[in-house]
């Protein structure tokens, strides 16, 4: 079953790119309000009725989206959907945006499978419970990257983590942004802000979440436990995440 869902995720991923590779309209025009509270641009709205077409087709069971909300299915489970977790680099032709999907029984914590992938490049990232992503790799602290949450609603500690490693980015894609971290490329994600409002949902989280934790890696809380979040698409949470839990010492120099 996880393999079918994966293979439909991927499926998914292939249908939203090539659908938003042949559009042609103002797709930064807003379309109504999301079920999270934030704007819907008319780029998220095609995304989404593209990927909600395949999962209804392919698995059928329930979606929480960010723009729909929950969608009643007839299976069991649930798909985490976001379909375009970086909106704002798609509209200014910035090639880091991506669609995320996750299938869980519950909540965060009882993810079985992750899909990621970069919209503009095909880029894939994917993970099954239980089936590992990567090997662990071990981190050199003299060339560390971090990935930190820049701009106006960042919290001050931000900055002092963005000075720890030899080079900081910020990007714009957390889904994306995570999986890079799963991927050893990023060593750190970092991101909390002086008010949740600008916080992350499990919507753009729950697929990278499981990619990193099969790659040895931990996503926190801003009270430095393990994460976990309930079906609910206006919850939103600070967190760090890291490819070596062993780097939470490293955080600790801010």
């Amino acid at each position: 079953m996880r393999n079918n869902i994966l293979s439909a995720f991927k499926h998914c991923g292939e249908v939203v790119r090539e659908n938003l590779m042949d559009v042609d309209m103002d797709l930064g025009k807003t379309v109504g309000m999301g079920a999270d509270g934030t704007p819907i641009k008319a780029l998220d709205q095609m995304a989404e009725e593209s990927a909600v077409e395949v999962i209804k087709e392919r698995i059928g069971c329930s979606i929480l989206s960010e723009e729909a909300g929950f969608i009643e299915g007839d299976s069991p489970g649930v798909v985490i959907l976001d379909p375009i977790d970086g909106t704002g680099n798609a509209l200014l032709g910035i090639p880091f945006y991506s669609i995320s999907m996750a299938y869980t029984t519950s909540d965060l914590a009882c993810v079985e499978v992750g899909y990621v992938m970069n919209l503009s490049s095909g880029k894939e990232y994917y993970a099954v419970k239980g089936h590992g992503y990567t090997e662990k790799k071990p981190f050199d602290r003299e060339k560390m990257t971090f990935s930190v949450y820049l701009g106006k609603e960042a919290h001050p500690d931000n900055f002092k983590v963005a000075r720890i490693p030899r080079r900081t980015r910020s990007l714009g894609s957390a889904a994306l942004e995570m999986s890079m971290v799963a991927d050893g490329i990023f060593d750190v994600y970092f991101m909390k802000t002086l008010d949740t409002h600008r916080s992350l949902r499990i919507t753009d989280i729950a697929a990278s979440t499981l990619i990193l934790r099969e790659a040895g890696g931990q996503v926190y809380g801003d009270d430095f436990q393990p994460l976990n979040m309930p079906l609910d698409p206006k919850l939103r949470r600070d967190i760090i995440a890291v490819r070596d839990p062993d780097l939470l010492e490293v955080l600790s120099w801010a």
